[in-house]
């Protein structure tokens, strides 16, 4: 509660940063990020995203804001709109009291509809497909302004300042010896695998989003939108198939060929189908396996299910396709 009458104050100081009339703000949820819900005098409703400092930095949010300003205006596919402050800037820096560092606040227009997380069926992972391929065409030959840095996904760990956390004392209680020496093997040999994407591709390389799961597509009757492109990246349309296909993988509720079939085809209907591997779909849901079994302990206070679920898919990986870590 106390946390939450922190950014309650954030909230309040950030309606002067905008030339919107409210009626009412409310608190919505706080996960990764907070958020608030804004409704103005004629009812026009509004999305107040105010970042944490782990979750993402000024650079990362520079990059989600160019790449959402792209895909805006190529309208191929809805997406929320940012909405500039008083000052015509897209990012508000607040300061409060209440924090050391000023708060990142950014004001999105409101999508109406539901998580695909519960929806899907093949129309929709078809519509899925065909929304990938329309991102991907807004981004092509798009020229990357020198204040814009965006991501890579060369290393399992590719987040700015991440770590490897699973070597600290206070997780060694969640922790075997099985898990251990999986990860100090498995790392090196996915950073060397990530980073051929970037050397054997580099023409192909586009800004994509990067973290098309359930919850961040809505679905509203006939219609689908796409949320939250703070995980945009610099990467292939194979990192998009893979960030999708590792919600469904593994999943007993889903065909995860079928899926693929049909993602593959509604994307066909818009653009060719870039030419990649299941060995190269695998690497890849595989370093995201790998980067949560890092990342789970910082934010579960029981990471044990996901990683005893995890440990065996990432070997069945390594036996799939017979390799041999070294030792």
């Amino acid at each position: 509660m106390e946390n939450r009458k922190k950014f309650d104050h954030i909230a309040q100081l950030a309606v002067e940063r905008y030339d919107v009339p409210l009626k009412s703000t409310s608190y919505l949820t706080e996960e990764t990020n907070v958020f608030y819900k804004w409704v103005d005098v004629e009812n026009n409703v509004y999305a107040l995203k105010i970042y944490q400092e782990e979750s993402s930095t000024l650079e990362d949010n520079q990059a989600e804001l160019f790449y959402m300003d792209i895909v805006v205006k190529k309208n191929s596919v809805v997406i929320p709109s940012v909405v500039r402050g008083k000052d015509g800037k897209f990012v508000q820096l607040i300061s409060s009291e209440h924090f050391a560092f000023p708060k990142r606040v950014v004001l999105f227009t409101w999508l109406e509809g539901e998580d695909l997380d519960g929806h899907e069926n093949e129309a929709r992972f078809i519509q899925l497909g065909e929304k990938m391929a329309h991102l991907h065409e807004a981004t092509l030959g798009v020229k990357i302004p020198d204040h814009v840095h965006p991501r890579k996904w060369d290393k399992v760990l590719y987040f700015k300042g991440e770590q490897a956390v699973y070597k600290e004392k206070q997780y060694q209680r969640f922790l075997t010896e099985e898990y251990h020496q999986l990860m100090d093997q498995i790392i090196p040999f996915l950073d060397q695998e990530l980073a051929k994407f970037y050397v054997h591709h580099s023409n192909d390389i586009q800004f994509i989003h990067a973290d098309l799961n359930p919850w961040n597509v809505r679905v509203d009757g006939d219609e689908m939108s796409i949320l939250d492109f703070e995980d945009c990246m610099l990467a292939l349309p194979v990192h998009e198939f893979a960030c999708v296909l590792y919600y469904y993988n593994y999943d007993e509720n889903f065909d995860i060929e079928k899926v693929k079939e049909q993602l593959y085809q509604g994307y066909e209907k818009v653009r060719t189908l870039p030419h990649f591997t299941d060995y190269d779909l695998d690497v890849l849901m595989t370093a995201r396996r790998v980067n949560y079994l890092n990342y789970v302990l910082q934010v579960d206070d029981d990471p044990v299910p996901f990683i005893n679920k995890s440990l065996p898919i990432v070997r069945d990986f390594l036996r799939k396709y017979g390799i041999i870590l070294n030792d």
